[in-house]
């Protein structure tokens, strides 16, 4: 995009901050909330401007739209804590490095990089005390341990007192290890802010892509401050190839009764609630409708981990997620993104091999430095017969589309709400324009001007347990004619 764009050129495109919309339901027995953050960093000048954008976020876009009396979650994005690592002084060289002019985003995001070296150097000492306690670590992730303490104190606390203080759930996500906390003054020195009375300290050097869910009551009074309302933690599993090679992540499990665990349910006011971060929420294991018979997901979770998941009982899916790149544009493989996309949040409850009920997908947008994230946040339901919605260019079909996402296309009635993007809809071609505009170091008129919202759904209970049912017919009816589907795991439903 030329750097003379003439705002003319984006007439009809709407940046920035848009109304909140939803789907109201007056027998609705749990309204839930995705949150679209727009990431900026401008919140990391320090723990209380990292607070109050958060709480910011629920004064503007949650609590106008609360329903008195009904239960509510909020779910923020994956990675929606990213920007603590940049926190405060440590992080003064990585926020400069931000403020510069850009070049055009390139496959490697040179700039992030730069500006993450400049806060290792600034982060030398905690590195090294890590280095002594844990005699070694992937050095990719010295970062994000060496933040343990500020992310305890930005993040776990911040999300754990919003659920506390507004009587909500709220689900939220960061790159972070677990922690404990310790008042040794050698460990305050070595680990946190002389003059803290407390510091919190990782007690693994493996950081993860941890999806965390937060109550409104305590229930660990003896846990470390920002983890007594905490009632999970999900450890994201597959990774993606950004996430294993170029951050160095260590993968949640994917064998045995953890594995289960990580991929199971916590009731949240009557619903099973699961956790697929992104990628393995596409993670099926066979093709939309396409279950061979005798199929079992358990054999290996990170190619059916939605399989798994399902398997298990949950019956709300939480994608949390932060798409590394353009939304409006084609994948490596030239196929549509948001096409591909439809392939997690729209298939989960229109699959019919799966019996999810619901799928909320929060999306994080916004440049940080040279990486892009976009993307458009959605609820879809199983069964509901609605007008119909779907995500841009996702009416027309591409020469690259393969032609399994033929199904993908369309209006789609399964959606209860679906944030805007900068254009209600165009073609793919004016929408690969509006995109390159986006991007860090077009100098257009709309560059990083992402859509930050919310949309809301009021979920039924009625709706689940009537699922539940028919399940459990099915289940009989399959374990009666002696089926193989049977012993899958299906009948733990």
């Amino acid at each position: 995009m030329a750097k003379d764009a003439s705002a003319d050129a984006f007439a009809g495109v709407q940046t920035g901050r848009r109304p909140v919309t939803g789907h109201d339901d007056p027998d609705g027995d749990l309204r839930v909330f995705a949150v679209q953050y727009r990431i900026d960093l401008a919140h990391a000048e320090s723990i209380e401007t990292y607070r109050s954008a958060m709480r910011t976020l629920m004064d503007d876009l949650v609590v106008p739209h609360l329903v008195p009396g009904r239960p509510t979650l909020v779910v923020y994005p994956e990675a929606v804590g990213l920007p603590v690592v940049a926190l405060g002084e440590r992080g003064a060289g990585f926020r400069a490095l931000a403020d510069e002019p850009l070049e055009p985003v390139s496959e490697l995001p040179a700039a992030l990089m730069a500006a993450m070296g400049a806060l290792a150097e600034a982060s030398a000492d905690r590195i090294a005390a890590y280095g002594q306690l844990f005699g070694g670590f992937d050095p990719r992730t010295a970062l994000y341990l060496a933040a343990t303490d500020t992310a305890a104190r930005a993040f776990s606390q911040t999300f754990s007192d919003i659920a506390r203080d507004y009587g909500v759930w709220v689900v939220a996500g960061n790159y972070q290890t677990p922690y404990r906390e310790s008042s040794d003054a050698g460990e305050i020195a070595a680990f946190g802010t002389p003059g803290e009375k407390e510091v919190f300290v990782a007690t693994t050097p493996a950081v993860t892509n941890a999806t965390f869910l937060w109550g409104p009551d305590d229930v660990h009074p003896e846990a470390a401050t920002g983890e007594r309302n905490l009632l999970a933690r999900n450890e994201k599993a597959p990774l993606t190839e950004m996430e294993l090679e170029l951050l160095g992540l260590a993968e949640g499990p994917v064998d045995g009764e953890a594995a289960r665990a990580n991929a199971g349910w916590v009731d949240v006011a009557g619903f099973k609630v699961g956790f697929a971060t992104s990628l393995p929420a596409f993670m099926y294991g066979y093709p939309f409708g396409d279950r061979p018979e005798g199929f079992d997901p358990f054999a290996d979770i990170r190619s059916s981990y939605a399989a798994v998941q399902d398997a298990l009982g949950v019956d709300v899916m939480i994608q949390a997620d932060a798409n590394p790149g353009p939304w409006a544009a084609p994948v490596a493989s030239g196929a549509w993104q948001p096409l591909e996309w439809m392939g997690s949040t729209w298939r989960a409850v229109a699959d019919p091999s799966v019996r999810f009920r619901y799928n909320v997908t929060p999306m994080m947008t916004g440049n940080l430095l040279d990486l892009m994230f976009d993307g458009q946040s959605s609820i879809t339901a199983r069964g509901h017969a609605g007008e119909g919605a779907h995500f841009v260019g996702t009416l027309e079909k591409g020469e690259l589309d393969p032609a399994e996402y033929d199904v993908y296309g369309g209006e789609k009635a399964e959606f209860l709400a679906v944030s805007p993007w900068l254009v209600t809809d165009a073609s793919r071609e004016q929408l690969l324009a509006i995109t390159g505009a986006l991007a860090p170091g077009s100098g257009s008129p709309i560059e990083n001007g992402f859509v930050e919202t919310a949309i809301y759904a009021d979920l039924r209970r009625a709706d689940v347990d009537a699922l539940a049912a028919a399940n459990a017919t099915a289940a009989i009816t399959a374990a009666a004619c002696g089926s193989a589907a049977a012993s899958t795991g299906d009948a733990d439903r």
